[in-house]
């Protein structure tokens, strides 16, 4: 497997595209916008029954924590958020994958996620989470075998602006999440997790949005990843479905859907024809079943539709798939 720098000596991203495998070195040093980059590093754990986001954010001099659990059962999500505006003391990100390790503490808020070649380790409290009851996770996430997708895009004008992102569904999920009085026990039979890995600097802001799927279906583990773009389009798009750990391309995406109704579907087409989807917010009383955190949103629902995957011959049938939508500006 052949790997490159991000950056070249000039600081600018010269080598762009996309992979199944990480061949680029994200060699951080060697670029001109020091003190200007962004990191995100995003967890999602779901086993049918409850779903845990977690994202942590270095977004200039802002850094985030924010978090949401859903019931996927009785109906309802609950989340909340930690935003520190100005922080003297920068909170880093592990820089590897496969090792680092990242602690937060405050008066409210106790995070720990570790790195290892085998895995990740995710430990949190959260005190007073959503205003009124407490949150604990103490989860394993085991990766496996499988494809993930890497992709790296430099902006149009100038390459010193990069976007650089991994999407891996690759681990399976162990451990336990409690909120309140409820406790959701997650094993490694049921329990999926991917990792959604984010490194960039760019000239100007957006409004992106991310449909993602991790779920079981006919016996197959299928994850999908559709989301707005971000960098130059002449090096791919991030849209991909992952059947069994292999990673499908997908071509542009068209979306359609009621802005600012959280609760209405949204109807999602590929240019190919590959892709045909409807994503439709599950409801309680009446409103989508989402978590508002800062400027991020997660809308939580199901899918119906079907992708014509290579693999097998016959479409994949999204039916009644659980899956979930982001919004998020940065």
């Amino acid at each position: 497997m052949q790997i490159c720098n991000v950056f070249e000596e000039n600081g600018e991203v010269m080598n762009a595209g996309w992979a199944r495998r990480p061949v680029f070195v994200y060699n951080e040093p060697m670029s001109k916008m020091s003190g200007k980059h962004g990191e995100r590093d995003c967890y999602f754990i779901n086993n049918g029954e409850v779903s845990l986001y977690l994202a942590v954010e270095n977004l200039g001099p802002a850094f985030a924590i924010k978090m949401a659990v859903a019931d996927l059962k009785r109906g309802g999500v609950i989340s909340d958020f930690v935003v520190k505006k100005i922080s003297f003391i920068k909170n880093e990100l592990p820089a590897s994958a496969d090792n680092g390790e990242f602690l937060y503490s405050d008066k409210r808020v106790q995070l720990q996620l570790t790195n290892t070649p085998q895995g990740r380790f995710l430990k949190g409290d959260f005190i007073d989470f959503a205003g009124i009851r407490n949150l604990y996770f103490n989860l394993h996430l085991k990766r496996i075998m499988g494809d993930s997708l890497h992709e790296l895009a430099p902006f149009e004008r100038n390459r010193k602006y990069f976007y650089l992102k991994q999407f891996a569904p690759v681990f399976l999920a162990s451990g336990v999440i409690r909120v309140g009085g409820l406790e959701y026990s997650v094993s490694e039979h049921t329990g999926l997790a991917y990792f959604d890995w984010t490194r960039f600097s760019k000239p100007r802001h957006h409004n992106y949005r991310r449909l993602s799927a991790d779920c079981v279906i006919d016996g197959k583990r299928v994850s999908l990843n559709l989301a707005s773009r971000v960098g130059d389009n002449r090096y791919g798009n991030e849209n991909c479905v992952f059947v069994d750990g292999r990673l499908c391309k997908l071509g542009n995406i068209a979306a359609k859907g009621t802005p600012n109704r959280l609760d209405r579907p949204r109807f999602l087409r590929d240019e190919d024809g590959m892709a045909d989807i409807t994503f439709k917010p599950f409801t309680v009383g009446g409103e989508a079943m989402a978590a508002q955190m800062s400027a991020s949103t997660v809308i939580f629902g199901r899918l119906y539709g079907e992708i014509h995957h290579p693999e097998p011959e016959q479409p994949l049938v999204l039916d009644n798939a659980q899956a979930h939508f982001v919004l998020s500006e940065f």
